[in-house]
């Protein structure tokens, strides 16, 4: 059993899902009948990360999130995020439970084909995934290796984005503590954090090499559901 814990970010109201998410929360939407939030604690018990050491952040229709875990995962955690929004938040809200050396962070809206075995032996590192334009995401520059810089939308072009996957140390969760409210959006944002540990530590970019979505509106779900068999794997 590996020293390490899982927090699973699924706070998010899924606005761009509607009306779909008005009633099903975001990381139980499926794909190909098999809910998010089930793909994310069958990968992390695959790597050796049990029920016990995995936390759930929820927010938005947080009795549905919880009462499915209770029902389906037994012995994972629910935790709900405060006041403060935004991802930097929802890891803070799991910050008081992280003992371990090692820490998972996986957001909780997205799809992936990777197995992450090689991922989680890194000792710091966050998962990136290379697209045709970047202008959605923001643009992750990466230098010999590792992580350079996380530069905003205003990006456009072809290059890596942040794939919402770190793997980190506890200490961590010290700078996630520390990120500033945006002032446009009134949120606090995980990658904030990354950037500023990564003057501490490092990040090692590590480039997804099968195909990764991001569940965030109707489009992508669909496209999802054409790349993904599930069954075949769960």
């Amino acid at each position: 059993m590996r020293k390490m814990q899982a927090i699973i970010l699924a706070a998010g109201e899924g606005i761009r899902l509607r009306p779909y998410t008005r009633i099903i929360p975001k990381p139980l939407m499926t794909i190909n009948g098999i809910p998010l939030l089930t793909f994310h604690i069958d990968k992390l018990n695959s790597l050796g990360i049990p029920n016990e050491k995995i936390i759930v952040v929820v927010s938005h229709l947080k009795n549905e999130i919880a009462g499915f875990i209770k029902r389906f995962h037994k012995g994972v955690k629910v935790v709900q995020q405060g006041e403060k929004k935004g991802t930097a938040a929802a890891v803070e809200s799991a910050g008081s439970l992280i003992e371990d050396e090692e820490l998972l962070i996986v957001y909780g809206d997205i799809i992936f084909e990777d197995s992450l075995e090689s991922f989680v032996e890194e000792k710091n590192a966050i998962g990136v995934y290379e697209v045709e334009d970047v202008s959605r995401f923001g643009k992750v520059v990466e230098e010999n290796g590792y992580l350079k810089e996380i530069r905003e939308k205003s990006e456009v072009g072809r290059g890596y984005i942040f794939a919402g996957l770190v793997k980190t140390k506890k200490e961590f969760i010290e700078e996630v503590k520390k990120v500033k409210r945006n002032e446009k959006s009134g949120e606090y944002y995980l990658t904030d954090a990354i950037v500023a540990f990564n003057r501490i530590l490092p990040f090692k970019i590590y480039a997804l090499k099968g195909a990764w979505f991001d569940i965030g509106n109707e489009e992508s779900l669909l496209e999802a559901r054409k790349v993904f068999n599930l069954s075949d794997n769960f």
